[in-house]
């Protein structure tokens, strides 16, 4: 006779924070912040993180604090929603494009245009 239960490893919250290096005030706030993390809770109220949410957990890390992304865009990703880029990435945009305005004002110029 064959199962098909699988059953994995349930972290509470002091067990999951120590494995993810951040307090359980930063945890629980990453969950008002992030909808798909939603841990299980016991009878007495306290909270089950799964081996998934210690994965999504970590990556919400390396979303924030390796890659440096607000909890805004860390979610957007997450959550698969496009994002306008950064004022950094558009300044630069705009520089670009102002030179190569003045390369086709330049080149006009040139041809008579």
């Amino acid at each position: 006779m064959s199962s098909n239960l699988t059953f994995s490893q349930k972290y509470r919250i002091g067990e999951a924070c120590r494995i993810l290096g951040i307090t359980p005030a930063t945890l629980r706030h990453w969950e008002k912040v992030f909808p798909l993390l939603s841990p299980k809770k016991t009878r007495g109220g306290q909270r089950e993180y799964s081996e998934e949410d210690l994965r999504f957990l970590g990556r919400v890390i390396e979303l924030t604090h390796v890659d440096g992304r607000s909890l805004k865009g860390a979610r957007a990703i997450l959550e698969g929603v496009t994002l306008p880029e950064s004022p950094q990435w558009m300044g630069e945009t705009l520089v670009d494009i102002r030179k190569a305005l003045q390369l086709m004002k330049e080149n006009d110029s040139e041809i008579g245009a």
